[in-house]
């Protein structure tokens, strides 16, 4: 079943909506005041340093969204492998798996499969964050049933935070090409000069990454609509929204010629 939208159909709705690649000059992201986003006190936050991660990667992906640089994926990339790190210690992949084997007794396996977030709760979630969703970044994951199942299997088995260190080592990846774009004002559509063949298999990862990414977003948000378990799990659900809407920013800003 085809849920969702293929690569060519969502490039072509992403694409008018991207900013130039602005000039590197000036401020660097540790100047660009980072460390000063307001925070807002949010009912049900329990864990200070999950909200502050989110909060982190929700301004890297506004930035980047504003003003594209290689240093906006590798300082998004530390912050999802400082969440693994951090979720390891406070065990948050057994919490979130019980909370989903919770789901899944519940409703079944096929309505979790299936089960999109609540878009209203989502997107006042985002908004506590900083973030508003672009629906061009968060279109419906368009995996088969297969892949959905395969999906949910590996995060049950091995929970969130494998997922975070991938998604990191693909952004960082990414991160020489749009520092290469940045010099002068291109648009996203420039021609990528690096090697075709490195090229064509990186944007397929990204694009894999991407699908997982939004699927696996649903996923976990669901489980934070759980009482109690969403004090916990808001914080993870913004992050995995947030980082599934970079992967297909980077997709779209990268690779218009190389699918």
């Amino acid at each position: 079943m085809d849920t969702g939208m293929g690569r060519r159909v969502f490039v072509g709705s992403v694409v008018a909506g991207l900013p130039l690649l602005a000039s590197s000059s000036g401020r660097s992201f540790a100047q660009s005041g980072a460390a000063q986003t307001h925070v807002h006190s949010g009912v049900g936050v329990v864990d200070p340093v999950l909200d502050h991660i989110a909060r982190q990667l929700a301004f890297i992906y506004s930035s980047m969204r504003q003003d594209p640089r290689g240093e906006h994926l590798r300082a998004f990339a530390s912050q999802l492998r400082t969440l693994a790190v951090y979720s390891r210690r406070i065990d948050l992949d057994a919490q979130l798996t019980s909370a989903l084997h919770d789901l899944i007794d519940r409703d079944g396996r096929d309505a979790l499969l299936y089960r999109e977030p609540d878009q209203d709760h989502l997107r006042a979630e985002l908004k506590r964050y900083g973030l508003s969703i672009d629906n061009r970044m968060s279109a419906p994951s368009n995996l088969d049933h297969a892949q959905r199942n395969a999906a949910l299997a590996s995060l049950l088995r091995g929970g969130v935070t494998g997922g975070w260190e991938r998604m990191a080592a693909t952004l960082e990846r990414g991160a020489p090409e749009v520092d290469r774009r940045v010099i002068g004002l291109v648009r996203v559509s420039r021609q990528i000069t690096y090697d075709a063949a490195y090229w064509e298999g990186y944007c397929t990862e990204l694009w894999s990454q991407y699908t997982e990414a939004q699927f696996l977003a649903g996923v976990i948000c669901a489980s934070a609509a759980l009482p109690l378990a969403g004090v916990l799990f808001a914080a993870p659900c913004v992050a995995y929204q947030t980082a599934a809407m970079l992967l297909a920013f980077v997709y779209a800003a990268n690779c218009l010629n190389v699918r």
